[in-house]
């Protein structure tokens, strides 16, 4: 959907990239087992603070599952070590025997570089692992089966972070407001004018 909105997309690893790629004015953070690479990505103090960086910058940025979990200070993995991470979000990740799963029903609690405020749309949860403490910005309320309404996702900077994996076919709004976002804060750093919108 990105692509076809024009974007063109730039693999990268932050396990062994020791930056992010120049001139980069978006970053897609996807779901996975960070973890499981835990020592790998703390290791790489490059990519890191290049992350950061950016993050801080005003980077437009969404981070799903994994991707919150990358962004926090501190990652534990299965043997109990913490790990240092991005640490742009005040928050440390956990792992936890209970696993949380299911689908939710969200209402976006404010405007995002993905979202506008009153969104409603579905996303799934799969992990193991806890944020604490919890998100004083938080960006959803969540409904679903055997869950009160419940407050969760983290919006810092440009920022979309949460363990909901959401699925951008049922609403294309998002890839394109992600991509607006990029273009206008791209253009307000270079003095262009942008051309989505």
């Amino acid at each position: 959907m990105l692509r076809a909105l024009g974007a063109e997309l730039i693999d990268w690893s932050p396990l062994s990239d020791p930056a992010l790629p120049a001139d980069s004015q978006g970053l897609l953070l996807g779901g996975g087992f960070p973890e499981v690479f835990a020592a790998e990505l703390a290791a790489n103090q490059s990519v890191l603070i290049s992350v950061k960086t950016a993050l801080e910058q005003q980077l437009p940025t969404y981070a799903e599952c994994g991707g919150l979990m990358y962004l926090c200070q501190q990652l534990q993995d299965f043997e109990q070590r913490k790990w240092p991470m991005v640490g742009s979000l005040s928050a440390e990740v956990t792992l936890s025997p209970r696993l949380t799963l299911g689908y939710r029903q969200a209402i976006a609690s404010q405007s995002t570089c993905l979202l506008a405020a009153g969104t409603r749309l579905w996303g799934h949860e799969f992990h193991r692992s806890q944020v604490q403490p919890d998100s004083p910005n938080s960006i959803y309320s969540l409904q679903g089966h055997g869950i009160q309404t419940l407050a969760e996702g983290w919006r810092q900077h440009q920022i979309h972070a949460s363990y909901l994996h959401l699925h951008w076919g049922d609403k294309p709004q998002i890839p394109y407001r992600f991509l607006q976002t990029c273009e206008r804060l791209s253009a307000a750093r270079s003095g262009a004018v942008p051309l989505v919108g």
